[in-house]
């Protein structure tokens, strides 16, 4: 449990730390009126939220019975972004981990993962349009897993893990920003990338790559939408859509991951997260049960915590 707990601690302290160090620095450089330091400074841009968010019961005698539990769950989102003249240069960090102990103190004591996300997002624009809304751009999404995941109950049997699946996106394309809070990505020349580097999950032929092998490469168009809105003083809202389909492979079959984050905001330190995501991949099967012929399905997660919150504006 320590070495779960110390890795929750690391994703929300880490932001917090970030976010008071660059207010630090920006507020130093504003002081000394430095013209040079000043102007490098205004450039960049830094938003998102640190949360950890906690869930506990504990029965003692207790009639209608029950079982002790205890979970948590770490949350960094972080938006930074530079923009100088024509250039625009936009990055996304998105982690998650969280893990529930059921049965404390007893000798059937289970622990279960219940999040655990890495998602890097990097796009850099070069405006093509003189009101700053259209941008050529270079994307390059990273999406993979800190940690081994199993299909409970059964705790024995490895279904993923760090870089299994790993997934990676690059292309080409425009960019369309008409708001501050809005940005729109089309790509006609992607690749992505599948990486399954457990040889046992490779061999199975797992997340839709060929049996034995580690990676299985796509090229097709891409399509990526992200949305952080302030809905309210205390509501803000984090979306990312992304669309994808081959075009060597069942092309106009559309891949969809989509991504929602809802933060209710009681006060500075306390906050009330509902994370919502929805993956269709027609290469990943998925069986039900023993007797499951298996196929694509649509996959759908939800997360809601309340607890330890802070805002980076």
């Amino acid at each position: 449990m320590k070495k779960y707990f110390i890795l929750i601690m690391f994703l929300v302290i880490s932001s917090l730390v970030l976010g008071q160090d660059i207010k630090e620095v920006a507020a130093a450089v504003d002081k000394s009126k430095t013209g040079a330091s000043s102007d490098s400074i205004k450039h960049w841009n830094v938003s998102g939220m640190g949360s950890l968010s906690f869930a506990q019961a504990g029965y003692s005698n207790w009639a209608a019975g029950g079982t002790n539990s205890l979970g948590l769950i770490g949350m960094i989102n972080l938006n930074i972004n530079y923009s100088k003249g024509k250039h625009a240069w936009a990055n996304i960090v998105d982690l998650a981990y969280g893990f529930q102990f059921l049965g404390l103190g007893s000798s059937s004591q289970q622990y279960n993962k219940t999040d655990d996300k890495i998602e890097l997002t990097s796009t850099y624009g070069y405006e093509i349009h003189r009101n700053k809304k259209w941008y050529a751009s270079v994307l390059a999404n990273f999406k993979s897993q800190f940690s081994k995941g199993y299909k409970y109950p059964d705790d024995s049997t490895v279904i993923s893990t760090i870089m299994a699946p790993g997934y990676l996106v690059a292309g080409i394309g425009v960019t369309y920003v008409p708001a501050k809070w809005f940005r729109l990505y089309l790509s006609p020349t992607s690749g992505r990338f599948t990486f399954v580097l457990d040889q046992a999950l490779s061999d199975s032929g797992a997340f839709g790559v060929t049996r034995g092998k580690n990676i299985r490469g796509e090229f097709g168009v891409y399509i990526r939408a992200d949305l952080n809105k302030d809905l309210a003083k205390n509501i803000n809202l984090t979306s990312s859509l992304e669309l994808f389909t081959d075009y060597l492979n069942n092309f106009g079959n559309i891949d969809v991951n989509w991504n929602v984050l809802l933060t209710l905001k009681v006060n500075k330190w306390l906050a009330a997260t509902i994370n919502a995501n929805l993956i269709y991949d027609d290469d990943v099967n998925i069986k039900n049960s023993p007797t499951d012929p298996g196929g694509p399905r649509t996959q759908f997660k939800e997360v809601i915590g309340v607890g330890i919150s802070y805002k980076l504006n």
